[in-house]
């Protein structure tokens, strides 16, 4: 091999390291200072390994919050919002892009124009239509209003308007309905897009605090994201209870992202050669 390549590969492998090393500083930082005390965390000199562990941090942190009930709460909001999303995106994007309609254009862009607005700027109107219908504090309060998906939509028209169109004209001229074309030919074509927009969907869905922190005000009904504020007060914060509250909450996340990495990667590439 030329010593040239070898220098190149090195030098690649050298940045790759580092961007890891970047990336996964914040995880390790957290994991290992959730088994500080709240001293050693706040001491800038204090090494990074702890002398003696605090392994109590985490049973503690359990045992002050009720994190059974947060983990049932952001459970059924992230699968419910995400399958949601997932549906009507495919529909939109399918829509958008195998169906003539009018206005059709307009619609789009329309519905993309929902990519552009911040939520900060809907959070008054939406709190006010949400008391209205009394879904505050309610699973169906969380759920409804993040069923719709623009970027879902987005990324299904464009892999569909990738896809041959004589599929669903030979179902068609064999007397299949638009649902079964679309259900039967073209959603099993789109599995890689559904697999990696769905986790990417539902790790967006387990972090969200922005949201359930307008619909839910009571400790029965919070996410984990909101949970962790238990552990700081007006006058004193539990650094290392946060941490260790923290460490739980991810682990769920942490392990859906390992698992499904592969499927990331081919449903994005498969969208960027289309």
């Amino acid at each position: 091999m030329p010593a040239s390549l070898i220098a190149r590969r090195s030098v690649v492998y050298l940045l790759l390291a580092l961007a890891v090393l970047v990336v996964a500083f914040p995880l390790v930082w957290m994991a290992v200072s959730a088994l500080k005390t709240d001293a050693e965390i706040i001491n800038p000199a204090a090494p990074l390994w702890p002398e003696q562990p605090q392994w109590s941090n985490i049973g503690r942190a359990l045992s002050q919050a009720p994190f059974g009930r947060w983990y049932l709460n952001t459970a059924i909001f992230g699968v419910a919002a995400t399958a949601g999303q997932l549906a009507s995106g495919l529909l939109a994007g399918y829509a958008f892009a195998m169906l003539d309609f009018p206005a059709k254009r307009w619609l789009f862009l329309v519905a993309l124009s929902g990519l552009m607005v911040p939520f900060s700027a809907i959070i008054v109107p939406m709190s006010q239509l949400l008391g209205d219908l009394h879904w505050l504090n309610t699973y169906q309060g969380l759920i409804v209003p993040n069923i719709a998906s623009a970027l879902g939509a987005f990324l299904f028209r464009q892999f569909f308007l990738g896809t041959p169109r004589e599929l669903g004209q030979a179902a068609r001229i064999d007397g299949a309905s638009e649902l079964r074309v679309f259900w039967n030919v073209y959603a099993p074509l789109a599995r890689p897009v559904i697999a990696a927009l769905a986790i990417i969907l539902f790790l967006q869905n387990w972090n969200n605090f922005l949201f359930p922190l307008i619909v839910v005000n009571t400790t029965e009904m919070a996410v984990l994201s909101q949970g962790l504020s238990v552990f700081q007060s007006q006058f004193t914060t539990q650094y290392n209870l946060i941490m260790a509250a923290s460490l739980i909450t991810i682990v769920p996340v942490l392990l859906v992202a390992v698992a499904a990495q592969r499927h990331i990667i081919e449903g994005i590439t498969l969208g960027a050669l289309d």
